[in-house]
């Protein structure tokens, strides 16, 4: 094998090295970006699966209930409002338990209800118990029920979790910096002697850096572009297996993560070269041989 085919061996290796290893970094970097950017849906979905019960007399009148049914619809805090009578009620318990019930009592002691839907912002255990007070003062509303254990609960977690990720995230970022940082200083350490070479014939030192900052530029550009596309296919295969979630969330969102990481990568990638260049620039030709 001919010295030159060796040598473009030995810099495609080189390049393929950075590449793939900014991409892996970048890709987990996407995945990370995107639950922080969406931490807050993620909490909110969760927050708006708890449900209140109110539960109707038996001697409600169905104007009354069509009356608290609409103010309720009408709510600044209210998601949905689904009306559940009591044969439907207890239609489902018996499909839940597997036999009916109502043949072994005699009898139907359900109620009617509504099961109130609340949006995120109002599932605190302070407005959900004053929400409570009001309604049971009503003459035809015989309880209001709701998981407050749950929401007590999910609240504390909803908020360790933002912190621990927020923790993560600036430790991967960290990571991140390094592993590309190392990735191009070992590929330019690779190309210390033709360096050396261009400065003992006279090369001036911004002639000499410049290549290599577009080079490493345009590699961790596409770097990005594949971590973007490997992303993506992530989502789709996610959206396929369970397409009940939305899991693309927003184009805002999408854009913001795809022009963060691309100027993310093109940052690190410029000021690993330029700082991993001026180092062999700076060391005299003793040094390096």
């Amino acid at each position: 094998m001919s010295a030159a085919r060796l040598y473009k061996r030995r810099l495609l290796t080189s390049y393929l090295s950075v590449v793939s290893s900014t991409t892996l970094v970048l890709f987990v970097l996407s995945v990370l970006g995107f639950v922080l950017l969406n931490s807050q849906s993620i909490a909110n979905y969760f927050k708006e699966q708890v449900t209140m019960t109110v539960f109707l007399d038996d001697e409600t009148k169905e104007m009354e209930r069509e009356q608290l049914t609409t103010t309720m619809r009408l709510a600044t805090f209210t998601k949905s409002v689904r009306f559940v009578s009591k044969e439907t009620a207890a239609a489902e318990h018996s499909t839940t338990i597997g036999e009916d019930f109502m043949d072994f009592l005699g009898y139907n002691p359900l109620q009617d209800a509504l099961d109130i839907g609340l949006k995120a912002d109002f599932v605190t255990t302070e407005v959900l118990d004053s929400l409570s007070d009001v309604m049971e003062q009503k003459p035809f509303i015989s309880e209001v029920l709701y998981d407050r254990p749950l929401i007590v609960l999910l609240n504390q977690n909803i908020q360790r979790f933002s912190f621990w990720l927020l923790i993560c995230s600036g430790v991967f970022i960290g990571i991140a910096l390094l592993l590309i940082n190392h990735s191009i200083k070992l590929s330019i350490y690779s190309k210390r002697l033709i360096i050396q070479t261009m400065l003992l014939v006279g090369a001036k030192k911004g002639f000499i850096r410049r290549p290599f900052l577009w080079r490493y530029v345009l590699l961790g550009s596409l770097s990005a572009v594949i971590a973007l596309g490997g992303f993506a296919g992530l989502l789709s295969f996610l959206s396929r297996l369970a397409p009940q979630v939305d899991w693309w969330g927003t184009v805002d969102t999408l854009m913001l993560l795809s022009a963060a990481l691309l100027s993310c990568s093109v940052l690190i990638c410029a000021l690993s070269a330029y700082f991993a260049t001026q180092r062999h620039l700076r060391l005299t030709y003793d040094i390096v041989y």
